[in-house]
């Protein structure tokens, strides 16, 4: 892949001076990662890797874009949940975290365990808590290295609800501001440091945005939408990165300054991780202590053909367990919530489930018009960034300039177009009913039921599943 070099390469690249290193110079050295989402089988390769660079450059920096939890149940379902992903953090070496909309999963108690057993300070401009949850959080924190300060801000997206993307439920004594309003209030510390970073969760393409609106950064490393940056990127002369996501890339960045501190450079490169062969033999042990538990591994059907880049196939199936447990004549899962695309023929293990749908969310029943369910689909595509899938019908609709979704256009199952005034019985998990803004005259009920044990109740039901050509949902050009 272009921009991504071995790691061996690099580091013996970087050892003989990459960037034609001049006497007077100074060299800053960041290695970012963002969205781990609990690949914790990951982290002996992770660790390896920072210790390959750790040897050349023993001042790196190690920063976390955040998102560090929720992907697998090893580390979500522990009994301590998210001190798997704490320790090996820790364990690591990370000098810097910013929150991720997932790291509230866990609710306030969640968020403030994870902040309490870290050995390295979570930082984010845009959130405050009531003084009761005990969290503490700074809007910046000034590093030093090699005689630089380096200053770095924090921030996380918010939705259109005014939250980040995780349940409203979770947000209790949580408050935020949007990013781009905050940060003016410290571009002060443009004149104190040599370096200026924003260590984001807000998407590639806000990080864009706030790059053109706020040149003062010389770097942002970001996270949230798992993009990929593999080549040195530069918008308004601010560099900016992001490693995918589940620990499969490392960015390692390089800053330049003259004798006097000023930054003269800016390289950037991607590592690959999961393909990394070396392991940290003390890390693997851990790992493999966190992943001793047999629950987990309980079969709980098959799947009978391969599924390969099928987050639609997948997400069909979700909905038609949500559909099933509920009784109702459409069902509907979001495109956020399905968390992974490929899944081998093989037995479906509780793992997997946990891993696909780690959020326990509630099963919600409501009386929706057929006009209502087009507004819902088209409000929530854009909302989470993707079309929601469905059960019970099919639809098609096409994108704007802007990329909303509008010409929503729902068949029923039984090849009967949906009728605008008519009522129908649909079942989505509460994420969707009380994130998304759609109307509704039916606030719903709750069917009792959580979105992960419908998935467990649907594959007993059908201990034999085969979803690889399932499509019901299409964008028309």
């Amino acid at each position: 892949m272009k921009g991504v070099f071995s790691s061996f390469l690099l580091v013996m690249l970087l050892a003989l001076g990459l960037a034609g290193c001049q006497p007077k110079e100074t060299k800053l050295y960041v290695a970012s990662i963002n969205d781990m989402h609990a690949n914790i089988d990951n982290f002996p390769q992770l660790a390896d890797l920072i210790d390959s660079l750790r040897a050349v450059h023993p001042d790196l920096l190690l920063f976390s874009a955040g998102d560090n939890r929720s992907g697998n149940p090893f580390n979500d379902r522990y009994s301590e949940p998210s001190r798997p992903m704490i320790e090996l953090m820790n364990k690591v070496g990370f000098d810097l975290c910013e929150f991720g909309n997932h790291e509230w999963d866990g609710g306030a108690k969640g968020l403030h365990d994870m902040v309490a057993w870290a050995n390295f300070p979570f930082v984010c401009a845009n959130v405050t808590f009531d003084d009761s949850l005990g969290i503490p959080v700074k809007p910046y924190i000034i590093l030093e290295r090699n005689g630089l300060k380096i200053g770095v801000i924090g921030g996380i997206q918010l939705g259109m609800n005014g939250l980040p993307d995780f349940h409203p439920k979770n947000a209790g004594g949580s408050h935020f501001q949007p990013i781009a309003e905050v940060i003016p209030q410290y571009l002060g510390l443009r004149d104190e440091c040599n370096a200026l970073f924003l260590l984001s969760h807000c998407g590639f393409e806000d990080d864009v945005e706030l790059a053109q609106q706020f040149p003062q950064f010389d770097a942002i490393f970001g996270g949230h939408s798992h993009t990929l940056v593999d080549t040195l990127r530069l918008f308004n002369g601010v560099l900016v990165t992001q490693a995918m996501n589940r620990i499969k890339y490392l960015t390692f960045s390089t800053f330049t300054f003259d004798k006097k501190g000023k930054m003269i450079g800016k390289e950037s490169v991607v590592l690959p991780v999961a393909s990394h062969t070396s392991r940290n033999a003390e890390v693997q042990a851990m790992v493999d202590s966190y992943n001793n538990n047999e629950v987990f591994l309980q079969v709980l059907g098959y799947n009978d053909a391969p599924i390969v880049d099928g987050r639609q196939n997948l997400g069909c199936l979700m909905a038609d367990s949500h559909r099933a447990a509920a009784g109702a004549e459409l069902g509907f899962q979001n495109y956020g919530g399905v968390r992974f695309d490929t899944l081998g023929a093989r037995p479906i293990l509780l793992k997997d489930l946990y891993s696909l749908d780690p959020f326990d969310n509630e099963i919600i029943c409501m009386n929706m018009t057929g006009k209502e369910i087009v507004e819902f689909l088209e409000v929530s595509a854009f909302t989470d960034r993707g079309p929601n899938y469905c059960s019970g019908c099919s639809y098609t609709y096409s994108l704007d300039e802007e990329g909303r979704m509008k010409d929503c256009v729902v068949t029923l199952e039984n090849g009967k177009p949906l009728k605008l005034n008519q009522q129908y019985k649909v079942a989505m998990n509460s994420y969707m009913s009380d994130a998304f803004q759609f109307s509704h005259d039916d606030p719903g009920v709750s069917a009792n039921i959580r979105s992960n044990q419908a998935m467990i109740e649907y594959l007993s039901a059908h201990p034999h599943i085969d979803y690889s050509n399932v499509s019901r949902v299409k964008e028309i050009p």
